[in-house]
């Protein structure tokens, strides 16, 4: 099974998907349920925790047909425990559900990301085949353009915080097919931050024409 990552800053939205996901997988969103582990919004999410989890899994299913684990908000979950619950996205039992709540992924690993299926509930989605047609020819264009190129690029563009959302989508996806993922991560890392940034109103065209620097030449 694949770990489920639900994207939204409305807790209350998140905590209904969880429901309804509880209630195909164990017959009923009883969280006392007993192959259920639950850790709610604003308890501890430390390494001990992750290792709670990888626990939980590695024992047989009580009357489910797999056990299932719910953390709430990961959005405070620091980096150790992050790597720490890698290996069990990573190696999830069969019929188990791993399912993770989060008001952004800008403090999530990208490793963390890349192994999720990731359903997103903002009010506006950049993943989909509308926004990916409208810019992936540009972006192919511009990994193998000179640094000029890019920022004649980027001086041009209209949308130019839908573009920004459009690099986090497309290279989240290059960093699922692709090796070694060494510059894709360290650039994924680079276009969360902005995602920050873009939140606390820096100039959006700054944003850009520092990415523009710092994303990889393909030539």
């Amino acid at each position: 099974m694949i770990a489920r990552l639900l994207i939204c800053p409305d807790v209350t939205k998140i905590k209904e998907e969880i429901q309804k996901t509880l209630a195909s997988h164990l017959t009923s969103g009883n969280v006392k349920h007993p192959d259920l582990l639950y850790i709610k919004t604003g308890e501890k999410l430390g390494i001990a925790e992750a290792r709670k989890i990888k626990e939980h899994f590695s024992l047989k299913p009580y009357s489910a047909k797999g056990r299932a684990a719910v953390l709430e908000d990961t959005s405070e979950m620091t980096i150790e425990a992050q790597n720490a619950l890698l290996k069990t996205i990573e190696e999830l039992p069969e019929n188990a559900i791993l399912i993770l709540g989060a008001s952004s992924a800008s403090n999530l690993l990208p490793t963390i990301l890349s192994r999720c299926e990731i359903i997103n509930f903002e009010a506006r989605s950049y993943d989909t085949l509308e926004y990916h047609n409208k810019y992936i020819k540009d972006l192919d264009k511009l990994l193998n353009s000179s640094y000029e190129e890019r920022f004649e690029y980027i001086e041009k563009l209209k949308e130019k915080e839908e573009f920004l959302h459009f690099l986090v989508f497309a290279f989240r996806e290059t960093l699922l097919n692709t090796k070694p993922l060494t510059k894709i991560k360290n650039f994924l890392d680079e276009l969360l931050q902005a995602e920050q940034w873009c939140k606390q109103n820096v100039n959006i065209r700054a944003i850009l024409e520092y990415l523009m620097l710092v994303m990889p030449i393909v030539k």
